[in-house]
């Protein structure tokens, strides 16, 4: 806009100074100095209207020289106006250039990040391209993993129900008495085992590397004393005894497990079958006598006599007193009935007992049951 002005302004100047010679006319309204030119007539002639023209042009210059200095200054102002937008153009220049460079420089950038990221996008293309094709092929492995899982699975079950097949507990249908019985029930570690033997429970190593009709497959080391429930007694009279044919009865019970004897009747009933050990002593009293006197015991198995027991004393004898012993050991079946009983006695004697002085006693036990 002040270019603009100025230009105005430089015009103007040329208007008035082509006018200063000629006739014109100013116009103070509009600011423009302007000619009109008035014909002369032809008869006017002469120095009078030369001398009027002189004196208008000279009373018209005062007018034309503040024009000329209000001019002058409105171009100086110009002048400077002029420095100051060529400063402002200066700088916009060199902001121009800078933010040349500046663009340059972002074009630069962004046309290497664009090419890295082109690059960068081609090879993540590749890679995804590469990962589809590894994700293809796991599914086609995964698919047949799945049938052989399938596959896996269906054994594994097979193998299941033959397992349980296999250590599931079994029975022969009777007590083991070998090593191989036991090998059909499911032993297979090889060591110390127990079986049944004839009658009695057998201690055996079983060496299970080894076929049954191999030497050293059963190896016997001894019998253990297993009894399915302990039966002993030991029991003792309180006064003496001297009848014949019936059982002697007993007073005192010093101990009696399994409770086999009956001290009332004196009969020992066999609980079980198996070995058992009966053991008896007394001492015989005697009379004062010129004869021969003496007593004679047995030991009854189901009616029958198994064993006997004697002592005597000779005719004019010093002692009056004598022991009479029987032990013995039997084979019994459950049920089988013991006792003991005096066969034979001379009159006047006697199995002598009192309060407080026990000398009869007669006691047993289970040595080994019979457990075939």
């Amino acid at each position: 806009m002040k270019i603009l002005e100025i230009a105005l302004i430089f015009a103007l100047d040329l208007v008035v100074f082509a006018q200063l010679t000629t006739s014109w006319n100013y116009n103070p309204g509009l600011f423009f100095p302007y000619v009109v030119h008035h014909p002369l007539p032809a008869q006017v002639t002469g120095q009078v209207e030369s001398t009027s023209y002189q004196e208008e042009a000279v009373n018209r210059v005062p007018s034309c020289l503040r024009e000329f200095k209000y001019t002058s200054q409105r171009l100086d102002e110009t002048a400077i106006d002029i420095q100051t937008v060529k400063k402002e153009l200066e700088k916009l220049s060199a902001t121009s250039q800078n933010l040349a460079k500046t663009m340059v420089t972002i074009w630069i950038l962004t046309t290497t990040n664009l090419e890295e990221s082109l690059k960068r996008s081609a090879e993540s293309l590749k890679q995804l391209a590469e990962t589809n094709s590894v994700i293809a092929n796991l599914k086609k492995e995964l698919s047949e993993s799945v049938k052989d899982v399938a596959v896996m699975k269906t054994k594994i079950a097979e193998l299941t129900t033959e397992l349980k097949a296999s250590t599931s507990a079994t029975s022969i249908g009777r007590m083991p008495t070998s090593c191989q019985d036991l090998q059909e029930t499911g032993h297979v570690k090889s060591g110390i085992n127990f079986i049944l033997g004839n009658k009695s429970i057998e201690t055996v190593y079983c060496d299970f590397t080894k076929l049954p009709i191999e030497a050293d497959f059963q190896i016997l080391i001894g019998s253990s004393d297993v009894k399915s429930a302990p039966t002993y007694f030991s029991v003792q009279k309180n006064n003496s005894f001297s009848a014949v044919g019936i059982p002697i009865h007993f007073e005192i019970s010093k101990v009696n497990t399994g409770e086999a004897m009956e001290i009332a009747s004196g009969i020992f009933t066999t609980p079980r079958s198996g070995t058992y050990y009966f053991s008896f002593i007394g001492l015989a009293e005697f009379p004062s006598s010129p004869d021969f006197v003496y007593v004679e015991l047995g030991l009854f198995l189901n009616g029958d006599v198994v064993g006997t027991g004697y002592a005597s004393n000779s005719r004019n004898a010093d002692f009056k007193f004598n022991q009479i012993a029987l032990q013995m050991t039997l084979n019994l079946r459950n049920g089988d009935r013991v006792w003991l009983q005096i066969t034979d006695v001379s009159d006047g004697v006697a199995l002598r007992d009192a309060n407080n002085q026990h000398y009869t006693h007669f006691s047993g036990f289970l040595l080994q049951e019979d457990l075939a």
